[in-house]
Protein backbone atom coordinates (compact mmCIF):
# COMPACT_ATOMS: atom_id res chain seq x y z
CA UNK A 1 0.00 0.00 0.00
CA UNK A 2 1.49 3.16 -1.07
CA UNK A 3 1.25 6.08 1.85
CA UNK A 4 -1.69 7.64 2.50
CA UNK A 5 -2.62 11.31 4.26
CA UNK A 6 -4.99 10.87 7.35
CA UNK A 7 -7.77 12.48 5.13
CA UNK A 8 -7.71 9.75 2.63
CA UNK A 9 -10.87 8.35 3.48
CA UNK A 10 -13.65 5.98 1.38
CA UNK A 11 -17.06 5.54 3.24
CA UNK A 12 -20.30 3.29 2.19
CA UNK A 13 -23.14 3.77 4.35
CA UNK A 14 -27.02 3.38 3.10
CA UNK A 15 -29.38 2.75 5.88
CA UNK A 16 -31.76 0.58 3.77
CA UNK A 17 -29.10 -2.34 4.03
CA UNK A 18 -29.28 -2.60 8.07
CA UNK A 19 -31.67 -5.47 7.24
CA UNK A 20 -28.86 -7.55 4.80
CA UNK A 21 -26.88 -10.60 5.42
CA UNK A 22 -23.56 -8.88 5.94
CA UNK A 23 -22.05 -5.30 3.77
CA UNK A 24 -19.25 -2.96 4.37
CA UNK A 25 -20.21 0.45 6.41
CA UNK A 26 -17.13 2.13 5.92
CA UNK A 27 -13.62 1.64 5.20
CA UNK A 28 -10.07 3.42 4.54
CA UNK A 29 -6.48 3.88 5.40
CA UNK A 30 -4.40 6.31 7.13
CA UNK A 31 -1.03 7.39 8.11
CA UNK A 32 -1.23 8.52 11.92
CA UNK A 33 0.78 11.19 12.65
CA UNK A 34 2.80 10.77 16.00
CA UNK A 35 0.21 9.89 18.97
CA UNK A 36 -2.88 10.11 17.03
CA UNK A 37 -5.22 8.29 18.28
CA UNK A 38 -9.12 8.16 18.83
CA UNK A 39 -11.54 7.20 21.90
CA UNK A 40 -12.66 6.56 24.42
CA UNK A 41 -15.97 5.62 22.41
CA UNK A 42 -18.03 3.37 21.11
CA UNK A 43 -18.70 1.89 17.63
CA UNK A 44 -22.09 0.71 16.26
CA UNK A 45 -20.47 -1.96 14.23
CA UNK A 46 -17.63 -4.36 13.85
CA UNK A 47 -14.45 -2.33 12.58
CA UNK A 48 -11.28 -4.14 11.48
CA UNK A 49 -8.03 -2.83 11.46
CA UNK A 50 -4.49 -4.45 9.99
CA UNK A 51 -1.56 -2.55 10.70
CA UNK A 52 0.28 -2.60 7.46
CA UNK A 53 3.55 -0.52 9.46
CA UNK A 54 4.67 1.05 12.88
CA UNK A 55 3.45 0.39 16.31
CA UNK A 56 0.20 1.76 18.14
CA UNK A 57 -1.82 0.89 21.08
CA UNK A 58 -5.42 -0.70 21.07
CA UNK A 59 -7.49 -0.76 24.72
CA UNK A 60 -10.30 -2.90 25.22
CA UNK A 61 -12.03 -4.32 28.35
CA UNK A 62 -8.96 -3.12 30.81
CA UNK A 63 -6.77 -4.75 28.88
CA UNK A 64 -3.84 -2.95 26.79
CA UNK A 65 -2.64 -4.06 23.14
CA UNK A 66 0.96 -3.42 22.06
CA UNK A 67 0.70 -3.47 18.06
CA UNK A 68 3.15 -3.76 15.53
CA UNK A 69 2.92 -3.92 11.53
CA UNK A 70 1.02 -7.44 10.69
CA UNK A 71 -0.84 -7.30 13.68
CA UNK A 72 -4.90 -6.90 13.00
CA UNK A 73 -7.24 -5.58 15.97
CA UNK A 74 -11.20 -6.11 15.93
CA UNK A 75 -13.04 -3.25 17.75
CA UNK A 76 -16.94 -4.58 18.25
CA UNK A 77 -20.35 -2.99 18.80
CA UNK A 78 -20.91 -0.47 21.74
CA UNK A 79 -17.85 -1.53 23.44
CA UNK A 80 -15.85 1.06 24.61
CA UNK A 81 -12.47 1.35 23.03
CA UNK A 82 -9.53 3.74 22.47
CA UNK A 83 -6.49 3.05 20.25
CA UNK A 84 -3.43 5.84 19.26
CA UNK A 85 -0.32 5.64 17.31
CA UNK A 86 3.02 5.50 18.65
CA UNK A 87 4.92 9.00 19.42
CA UNK A 88 8.23 7.77 17.87
CA UNK A 89 7.13 5.04 14.67
CA UNK A 90 3.11 5.92 14.49
CA UNK A 91 1.30 3.45 12.57
CA UNK A 92 -0.25 3.02 9.36
CA UNK A 93 -3.41 0.76 8.59
CA UNK A 94 -6.43 0.22 6.45
CA UNK A 95 -9.53 -0.63 8.03
CA UNK A 96 -12.87 -2.14 6.98
CA UNK A 97 -15.97 -1.73 8.87
CA UNK A 98 -18.73 -3.93 8.80
CA UNK A 99 -22.27 -5.10 9.80
CA UNK A 100 -25.23 -7.02 8.92
CA UNK A 101 -27.74 -9.87 10.76
CA UNK A 102 -24.87 -12.63 9.98
CA UNK A 103 -22.03 -10.49 11.03
CA UNK A 104 -22.21 -11.63 14.47
CA UNK A 105 -22.02 -15.34 13.60
CA UNK A 106 -19.06 -14.65 11.02
CA UNK A 107 -16.99 -13.02 13.86
CA UNK A 108 -17.97 -16.02 15.78
CA UNK A 109 -16.32 -18.33 14.03
CA UNK A 110 -12.94 -16.98 13.41
CA UNK A 111 -10.06 -16.66 16.21
CA UNK A 112 -11.76 -13.07 17.15
CA UNK A 113 -13.28 -12.81 20.51
CA UNK A 114 -14.49 -9.96 23.22
CA UNK A 115 -11.27 -11.18 25.24
CA UNK A 116 -8.78 -11.66 22.59
CA UNK A 117 -9.88 -9.07 20.12
CA UNK A 118 -6.34 -8.99 18.56
CA UNK A 119 -4.82 -11.61 15.83
CA UNK A 120 -0.93 -11.23 15.60
CA UNK A 121 1.18 -11.61 12.77
CA UNK A 122 0.38 -14.81 11.51
CA UNK A 123 -1.05 -14.78 8.28
CA UNK A 124 -1.12 -11.07 8.29
CA UNK A 125 0.11 -10.47 5.00
CA UNK A 126 -3.21 -12.24 3.63
CA UNK A 127 -5.26 -10.72 6.21
CA UNK A 128 -3.51 -7.22 4.37
CA UNK A 129 -4.07 -8.04 0.84
CA UNK A 130 -7.92 -8.71 1.66
CA UNK A 131 -8.80 -5.72 3.45
CA UNK A 132 -6.72 -3.74 0.81
CA UNK A 133 -9.15 -5.48 -1.81
CA UNK A 134 -12.13 -4.01 -0.06
CA UNK A 135 -10.26 -0.36 0.23
CA UNK A 136 -9.32 -0.54 -3.26
CA UNK A 137 -13.47 -1.54 -4.50
CA UNK A 138 -15.28 1.21 -2.35
CA UNK A 139 -17.23 3.56 -4.65
CA UNK A 140 -20.79 4.25 -4.97
CA UNK A 141 -21.96 2.12 -8.56
CA UNK A 142 -23.92 -0.90 -8.07
CA UNK A 143 -21.41 -3.16 -9.49
CA UNK A 144 -18.61 -1.52 -7.20
CA UNK A 145 -20.81 -2.00 -4.03
CA UNK A 146 -21.35 -5.45 -5.21
CA UNK A 147 -17.27 -6.41 -5.56
CA UNK A 148 -16.88 -4.52 -2.48
CA UNK A 149 -19.23 -6.86 -0.34
CA UNK A 150 -18.29 -9.97 -2.15
CA UNK A 151 -14.34 -8.97 -0.86
CA UNK A 152 -15.89 -8.29 2.55
CA UNK A 153 -16.77 -11.91 2.51
CA UNK A 154 -13.94 -13.21 0.93
CA UNK A 155 -11.98 -11.45 4.03
CA UNK A 156 -14.21 -13.15 6.68
CA UNK A 157 -14.01 -16.52 4.24
CA UNK A 158 -9.68 -16.41 5.20
CA UNK A 159 -10.24 -15.44 8.91
CA UNK A 160 -12.69 -18.50 9.38
CA UNK A 161 -10.69 -20.68 7.27
CA UNK A 162 -7.12 -19.78 8.93
CA UNK A 163 -9.33 -19.68 12.17
CA UNK A 164 -9.75 -23.72 11.76
CA UNK A 165 -6.44 -24.56 10.64
CA UNK A 166 -5.22 -22.97 13.52
CA UNK A 167 -7.13 -25.83 15.84
CA UNK A 168 -8.61 -23.30 17.75
CA UNK A 169 -11.81 -25.70 19.61
CA UNK A 170 -14.88 -24.20 18.69
CA UNK A 171 -18.35 -24.94 19.93
CA UNK A 172 -20.28 -27.43 17.57
CA UNK A 173 -23.76 -26.14 15.64
CA UNK A 174 -26.77 -27.77 16.64
CA UNK A 175 -27.93 -30.09 14.36
CA UNK A 176 -31.14 -29.11 14.87
CA UNK A 177 -30.33 -25.90 13.74
CA UNK A 178 -28.46 -26.62 10.83
CA UNK A 179 -31.29 -28.78 9.42
CA UNK A 180 -34.12 -25.93 10.46
CA UNK A 181 -31.70 -23.53 8.36
CA UNK A 182 -31.33 -25.80 5.38
CA UNK A 183 -35.13 -25.94 4.97
CA UNK A 184 -35.54 -22.14 4.99
CA UNK A 185 -32.87 -21.66 1.98
CA UNK A 186 -34.03 -24.91 0.69
CA UNK A 187 -37.81 -25.31 0.97
CA UNK A 188 -39.24 -25.38 -2.58
CA UNK A 189 -36.57 -28.14 -3.31
CA UNK A 190 -37.48 -31.85 -2.90
CA UNK A 191 -36.13 -32.54 1.36
CA UNK A 192 -36.57 -35.65 3.19
CA UNK A 193 -35.06 -36.26 6.89
CA UNK A 194 -32.91 -39.28 5.66
CA UNK A 195 -31.44 -36.37 3.48
CA UNK A 196 -31.17 -33.98 6.38
CA UNK A 197 -29.68 -36.16 8.85
CA UNK A 198 -26.92 -36.72 6.16
CA UNK A 199 -26.39 -33.22 5.58
CA UNK A 200 -26.04 -32.95 9.68
CA UNK A 201 -23.79 -35.68 9.82
CA UNK A 202 -26.00 -37.26 12.59
CA UNK A 203 -28.67 -40.80 12.48
CA UNK A 204 -32.22 -39.90 11.60
CA UNK A 205 -32.86 -40.94 15.10
CA UNK A 206 -30.75 -38.49 16.50
CA UNK A 207 -31.95 -35.02 14.69
CA UNK A 208 -35.33 -36.74 15.40
CA UNK A 209 -34.87 -36.11 19.29
CA UNK A 210 -32.63 -32.58 18.62
CA UNK A 211 -35.95 -31.13 16.97
CA UNK A 212 -38.44 -32.26 19.60
CA UNK A 213 -36.23 -30.94 22.25
CA UNK A 214 -35.37 -27.54 20.16
CA UNK A 215 -38.53 -26.97 18.38
CA UNK A 216 -40.91 -29.35 19.64
CA UNK A 217 -41.70 -31.00 16.74
CA UNK A 218 -40.45 -33.27 14.42
CA UNK A 219 -38.29 -32.21 11.09
CA UNK A 220 -41.03 -33.38 9.04
CA UNK A 221 -43.58 -31.17 10.57
CA UNK A 222 -41.04 -28.29 10.58
CA UNK A 223 -40.67 -28.99 6.99
CA UNK A 224 -44.39 -29.01 6.53
CA UNK A 225 -45.23 -26.18 8.58
CA UNK A 226 -42.60 -24.20 6.70
CA UNK A 227 -44.34 -25.01 3.62
CA UNK A 228 -47.22 -24.01 4.47
CA UNK A 229 -46.23 -20.76 6.05
CA UNK A 230 -44.93 -19.31 2.67
CA UNK A 231 -47.81 -20.37 0.46
CA UNK A 232 -49.14 -18.37 2.75
CA UNK A 233 -47.14 -15.51 1.84
CA UNK A 234 -48.44 -16.01 -1.67
CA UNK A 235 -51.71 -16.59 -0.83
CA UNK A 236 -51.84 -13.15 0.12
CA UNK A 237 -49.30 -10.97 -1.51
CA UNK A 238 -49.83 -13.31 -5.30
CA UNK A 239 -52.53 -14.10 -7.71
CA UNK A 240 -51.12 -17.21 -8.64
CA UNK A 241 -53.40 -21.03 -8.46
CA UNK A 242 -53.20 -23.17 -5.96
CA UNK A 243 -50.72 -25.52 -8.22
CA UNK A 244 -48.49 -22.63 -8.86
CA UNK A 245 -48.25 -22.05 -5.40
CA UNK A 246 -47.95 -26.00 -4.74
CA UNK A 247 -45.19 -26.15 -6.81
CA UNK A 248 -43.79 -23.12 -5.39
CA UNK A 249 -43.33 -23.87 -2.18
CA UNK A 250 -42.06 -27.73 -2.65
CA UNK A 251 -45.40 -29.51 -2.80
CA UNK A 252 -45.30 -31.91 -5.91
CA UNK A 253 -49.15 -33.08 -5.82
CA UNK A 254 -51.49 -29.92 -5.41
CA UNK A 255 -54.00 -32.09 -3.94
CA UNK A 256 -51.77 -33.38 -0.99
CA UNK A 257 -50.53 -29.50 -0.57
CA UNK A 258 -54.37 -28.48 0.01
CA UNK A 259 -54.66 -31.06 2.37
CA UNK A 260 -51.52 -30.05 4.37
CA UNK A 261 -52.58 -26.88 4.13
CA UNK A 262 -56.00 -27.23 5.52
CA UNK A 263 -54.61 -29.55 8.76
CA UNK A 264 -52.56 -27.04 9.67
CA UNK A 265 -54.44 -23.52 8.56
CA UNK A 266 -57.88 -25.37 9.44
CA UNK A 267 -59.39 -23.74 5.80
CA UNK A 268 -58.42 -24.45 2.61
CA UNK A 269 -55.54 -22.43 0.36
CA UNK A 270 -58.42 -20.83 -1.43
CA UNK A 271 -60.42 -19.56 1.34
CA UNK A 272 -57.27 -18.54 3.03
CA UNK A 273 -56.44 -16.50 0.37
CA UNK A 274 -60.09 -14.87 -0.19
CA UNK A 275 -60.24 -14.18 3.72
CA UNK A 276 -56.78 -12.58 3.61
CA UNK A 277 -57.43 -10.35 0.92
CA UNK A 278 -60.94 -9.62 2.40
CA UNK A 279 -63.23 -11.33 0.08
CA UNK A 280 -65.24 -13.15 2.79
CA UNK A 281 -65.19 -13.21 6.38
CA UNK A 282 -62.57 -14.66 8.28
CA UNK A 283 -63.38 -18.14 10.33
CA UNK A 284 -60.76 -18.94 13.54
CA UNK A 285 -58.10 -20.43 12.52
CA UNK A 286 -55.36 -22.59 13.73
CA UNK A 287 -51.84 -20.44 14.23
CA UNK A 288 -49.25 -23.01 12.69
CA UNK A 289 -46.80 -24.39 15.33
CA UNK A 290 -43.91 -22.98 13.03
CA UNK A 291 -44.61 -19.42 14.11
CA UNK A 292 -43.74 -20.23 17.73
CA UNK A 293 -40.22 -22.03 16.69
CA UNK A 294 -37.48 -19.58 16.49
CA UNK A 295 -33.98 -20.56 15.22
CA UNK A 296 -30.94 -18.92 17.56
Amino acid sequence: MQEQQSSIYKHSMKLERRTASLYVQNTGCQQCPPSYGWGPGVRNHFLLHHVVRGRGVYHCRGRRYELQAGDTFLIYPDTTIHYHADSEEPWEYVWVGFSGLDAQGYVEQTDFTPNMPVLRAKDGEGVRELMEAVYQSCGSAPWEQLEMNSRLYALLAFLVRTAQRQGRPREETDCAVLAAEYIIHHYEEPITVEGLAAYTSVSHSSLYRRFLKRFQMSPKRFLMAYRIERACALLTETECSVQEISNSVGFEDPFYFSRAFKEIKGVSPRQYANMAKGRVKRPEMEESSIEAATIV
